[in-house]
């Protein structure tokens, strides 16, 4: 499941070009204080069905947008949010690390907010899913 956050990365980083500068939370080293930025991170889990011997497991994919306040902020917010929606809604991950994901689903935007001083912030939710054997 954690395998999909470079994936993700990836497809983010296609459509957001400069100034963006686009990282995994978990798997991009560098630094993450020159915003306009946005990070891709692991969100939440819930398990939509489980069966014997299967979990149906719905993986959520936050990627958190943080540009420095100013007469440039909501446009460039803006304009990421049309990029990312159009990149990531409805495609699908395919196969990573064995495993077949399902195509992504915009299922939550959070309304920007004051972040550290002097920046906004505002996160989209994309949820994704997959089955899980276990015993039988």
């Amino acid at each position: 499941m954690f395998a999909l956050e470079p994936v993700i990365a990836d497809r983010v980083r296609d459509v957001l070009v400069a100034p963006w500068q686009v990282f995994g939370r978990s798997t991009d080293p560098g630094q993450r204080n020159r915003p306009p930025q946005a990070v891709v991170a692991f969100a939440a889990t819930n398990v939509a069905d489980s069966k014997t011997g299967a979990a149906l497991v719905q993986a959520g994919w936050r990627i958190s947008l943080t540009a420095r306040k100013g007469d440039e902020a909501a446009g460039l917010l803006d304009a990421a949010f049309v990029a990312i929606v159009a990149q990531l809604h409805n495609w699908s991950p395919g196969e990573v690390a064995g495993r077949r994901w399902e195509r992504l689903s915009l299922i939550q935007v959070i309304a920007p907010e004051d972040g550290e001083e002097g920046l906004v912030n505002a996160d989209l939710v994309f949820n994704t899913a997959a089955r899980f054997d276990g015993q039988d």
